[in-house]
């Protein structure tokens, strides 16, 4: 494969591996808005809750217990779903490391490409310089060329 194929082929590569991570990020992004929506209802049940206790009258405490207990059960419900969250998004979170060090050395590789590019690009362009250099030298001294 030719360096420019190369270069097209990494652009490609770099492409890709960009999408990668947007992707993966909007899906860490998605986790984490729902740990703070789970919170969020957790912080409320505990209001309500903790209202819902002040507020009760003497005909509606015998039944404090019961919404307590349903409360607590609650809770543990929301706990588990926002441990469930965590750990989906700490492998995400694992997954956006390992594309983000892909994507750095594909860049790598990328850039000593282009230098690679440069280089065979300034070496013939130095060899086509060189050829007419003797072609004029030539010409020169067959007498066909007056400069």
């Amino acid at each position: 494969m030719g360096l420019r194929d190369r270069l097209a082929a990494l652009h490609l590569i770099d492409r890709v591996k960009q999408h990668e991570m947007e992707t993966i990020g909007a899906s860490l992004a998605e986790l984490r808005a729902t740990e703070k929506a789970l919170e969020d209802q957790s912080i409320k049940l505990h209001d309500d809750a903790l209202r819902e206790a002040a507020d009760s009258t003497e005909d509606t405490r015998i039944f404090l217990p019961a919404y307590l207990n349903s409360v607590e059960i609650r809770q543990q419900g929301l706990a588990e779903e926002r441990a469930a969250a965590a750990e989906q998004a700490a492998l995400v979170e694992e997954r956006l490391f390992d594309a983000f060090r892909e994507t750095k050395t594909t860049e790598q590789i990328l850039q000593r490409v282009k230098k690679e590019v440069a280089l065979e690009s300034a070496r013939a362009t130095a060899s086509q310089m060189d050829d007419a250099d003797r072609a004029l030298y030539m010409l020169a001294r067959t007498g066909q060329f007056t400069g």
